[in-house]
């Protein structure tokens, strides 16, 4: 590991506060894995297995997303307004008392319910951890906080698989935990303890509180209402052209990549007669494939590189590899577009998260991170339930392999992230052009001035 991560990076995560912030968001999201596929299980085995087994694990889902979808500005907001290391203790130590409800599930509604108040915790969490990451790290060191930081969130993916497979494998000698059983029951009360260490691991960080809280603990800032500071949160959401882009951008690449996550499955199985272990590799490929495009970008990249540009370049390579792993007749065939389109994500993601945390002020970057939550959540939802629709509507309509349903849907979702890649091209080019021209007006407006301070010092020396 020390060999592929530049010194900067491994000087993070040694030593200093983002390196304790970055252990605890590292062994929550273990835990975070862990549960998710415990409680995929869990939905199985309600289901009684079989082909509903497949349609349950959309519960524990959209309980993960929905909340996001309802609440996630509240979220940002109190990371804007309040201690930001008060929210993430709270927020680890109460989901460490909720997990624990997970043991007594039965039902689909028990399962949807207790997903969705632990997702509630982490909607606080979440934007306050991003508001407080550009407070511990030095500007130029942020591509690189960023990379270790989505690579502690999303490569801790198939360590929590694996860790799960193997609770699985000894489950004889596990106890029983609860009325889940011993595998799951063993994998909640791994997460309950992760979250503990997660909380008091940050208890020792020290994380000054947002300017907003600060001004009014001295009597400096007017207690402005909560409902005002969302919609300024939203005003400047949308009407900053950058901010606005990248935001947008990634909602549109999770909508179009929601598509691949759902028909994976059903794409290996049914079209690529691949069957289980198809699916794996399938999924496998794209996870190494993000892996390699967060640890390239963060150890080829720097903060002078061109960030939009190269987001809106990896949406649109993104888009194309998913539109042509449609096409693929083979397993291998689509893992390796799938391979090409996680290293487009992998880039994106750790683009877009550091142009917003180094493009976006202090007292407002709760609330941003809370607009990306929210639409990214969103976009994800509304995929997940469009995708499986779309592709029993489309089958049979389109010619060719497009005949088949899942195909043309997962073609239409590669066209839209693609789409998005361009628009944050043409966007990103749109205004850098802008900036030019200003910095020229700037510079004519300067001679102007030295011309006229010159003709000034001619007509007094006359």
């Amino acid at each position: 590991m020390d060999a592929v991560i530049p010194q900067r990076g491994r000087d993070l995560i040694r030593r200093g506060s983002f390196a304790r912030l970055w252990w605890s968001q590292a062994i929550s999201s273990l835990g975070d894995w862990v549960t998710l596929f415990a409680t995929f299980a869990l939905a199985a085995r309600i289901a009684g297995g079989g082909r509903a087994a497949t349609i349950a694990i959309l519960v524990p889902l959209v309980g993960r997303i929905l909340p996001g979808l309802l609440f996630g500005f509240i979220g940002g907001l109190i990371a804007d307004r309040w201690s930001r290391k008060t929210m993430m203790v709270v927020a680890d130590f109460g989901r460490a008392v909720l997990v624990l409800g997970l043991l007594f599930v039965t039902s689909y509604t028990q399962l949807f319910l207790m997903t969705f108040v632990i997702e509630v915790f982490s909607l606080v969490r979440q934007p306050a951890k991003e508001a407080v990451v550009p407070t511990l790290v030095n500007r130029s060191h942020l591509l690189a906080a960023n990379g270790l930081g989505l690579a502690a969130a999303y490569g801790t993916a198939p360590v929590g698989s694996a860790l799960f497979a193997g609770m699985a494998e000894i489950s004889s000698y596990l106890p029983e935990v609860g009325r889940v059983g011993a595998t799951i029951g063993t994998a909640f009360l791994v997460d309950c303890v992760t979250f503990l260490i997660s909380g008091l691991i940050v208890l020792t960080i020290p994380i000054r509180a947002p300017k907003a809280a600060e001004e009014r603990a001295q009597g400096v800032r007017p207690d402005v209402s909560a409902w005002r500071d969302i919609v300024d949160g939203m005003r400047f959401v949308m009407r900053a052209g950058p901010v606005r882009r990248m935001i947008l951008g990634m909602a549109a690449g999770l909508f179009g990549g929601g598509a691949l996550f759902v028909l994976g499955q059903p794409f290996s199985e049914q079209v690529l007669r691949a069957g289980e272990s198809g699916y794996g590799i399938l999924v496998t490929a794209l996870g190494i494939g993000v892996g390699m495009g967060m640890l390239g970008v963060t150890v080829l990249a720097t903060m002078d590189t061109k960030r939009e540009p190269l987001f809106g370049l990896s949406l649109l390579v993104t888009g194309v590899a998913i539109a042509l792993a449609a096409f693929a007749n083979q397993v291998l065939g689509a893992a390796g577009w799938a391979f090409v389109a996680g290293i487009g994500t992998g880039i994106a993601y750790v683009t877009g998260f550091t142009h917003l945390h180094a493009s976006v002020e202090d007292d407002v970057r709760g609330r941003t991170f809370a607009a990306l939550y929210a639409f990214g959540r969103s976009a994800l939802l509304i995929s997940f339930g469009l995708a499986g629709l779309g592709a029993a509507a489309l089958a049979g309509v389109l010619p060719g392999d497009l005949n088949n349903g899942i195909r043309a849907v997962m073609l239409l979702g590669g066209v839209v992230v693609a789409i998005s890649g361009v628009t944050a091209l043409i966007g990103a080019g749109r205004w850098q052009l802008k900036l030019d021209e200003q910095k020229l007006r700037s510079m004519s407006e300067a001679a102007d001035s030295i011309t006229w301070m010159r003709g000034s010092r001619r007509s007094e020396d006359e």
